[in-house]
């Protein structure tokens, strides 16, 4: 009987998102190539090149010639939206407390690099702080990379001023705006139709789910894009039939934390779009090997 009931659940869920309007076309720009994007992850514990989310990381994923890169956005007290994962500031800064606690000025008399270490043993940036900055910072810095942003706060505040910085700085065909929250998202999807979004978790569950039934055709999807793991609670998400059924309705899929070379090639392989990675210079090479051989075959 519960299965029963669940099953007529997700009907009628698949039948509410039959009736929405579908997302307009992709407008960011993103390269076209026959390997998947190396998207750069703004990693802050250590397992990356640099420390995540940092005008240094920004920069040097950029020199590197990283397809897009990754980072995350909290909003401060005053209302400026800074590159930060944690919400709250201990684990990897020298403050205490929450983002949102604090303002814009406070936060950046914070050392956001002092905790980061490769090796457990040596800190390198502890004699050279590096200062938290905001996403205004990021598009001047930065002003061509695609960007894979995602809202950390549970606040339409935080959908509100992303919209407004990026019309303001006229980024609209440069930036995917995700959160894992639906009515965050689904505020600026409103506010901001023109820009690209990716896939709250309930919207890439009930994906999941209808995929699974065959179901997927009756999906009309808000968003353009998904960002997703490779497993998620022990369920293995990305597969054949699931990059089939999402391609199949237009949507480019990304998969996240991927650092393992053979998981690299295999992912490639398989033909997902995208590969968040800690490490983008693997993820670059192992493009290099599966383009050079995929031109092999083509002239044999």
């Amino acid at each position: 009987m519960l299965w029963f009931v669940l099953f007529c659940g997700l009907l009628a869920a698949l039948w509410l998102y039959a009736r929405g309007r579908p997302a307009p076309p992709l407008t960011v720009k993103l390269p076209d190539a026959p390997v998947p994007m190396a998207i750069a992850h703004g990693d802050e514990r250590g397992s990356g090149l640099f420390p995540g989310n940092t005008l240094l990381y920004m920069r040097e994923m950029s020199r590197l010639g990283v397809d897009a890169i990754e980072l995350d956005l909290n909003l401060t007290r005053d209302g400026h939206l800074v590159l930060m994962h944690d919400m709250e500031l201990d684990r990897i800064t020298s403050g205490r407390g929450r983002v949102i606690d604090h303002t814009l000025a406070e936060l950046q008399q914070l050392d956001l690099g002092m905790r980061w270490t490769r090796d457990g043993e040596h800190y390198p940036y502890r004699d050279a702080p590096l200062r938290i900055c905001t996403i205004d910072e990021v598009f001047e810095a930065i002003p061509d990379m695609p960007l894979i942003i995602e809202l950390k706060n549970n606040d339409l505040a935080a959908a509100r001023a992303m919209c407004e910085v990026i019309r303001r700085t006229g980024h609209q065909q440069r930036v995917i705006v995700s959160t894992f929250h639906k009515r965050v998202i689904d505020e600026f999807r409103r506010i901001c139709p023109e820009v690209t979004t990716g896939a709250a978790m309930g919207d890439a569950i009930l994906f999941y789910a209808a995929q699974l039934l065959g179901l997927e055709k009756l999906l009309r999807p808000a968003y353009q894009t998904m960002q997703l793991p490779l497993r998620y609670f022990g369920l293995p998400v990305i597969g054949p039939r699931f990059l089939r059924a999402a391609h199949a309705l237009g949507l480019h899929v990304s998969v996240w934390t991927i650092n393992e070379p053979g998981q690299m090639a295999h992912l490639t392989r398989l033909g997902v779009d995208g590969i968040v990675t800690d490490r983008p210079d693997i993820m670059k090479n192992i493009n290099r090997i599966e383009s050079n051989n995929k031109q092999e075959v083509h002239n044999a």
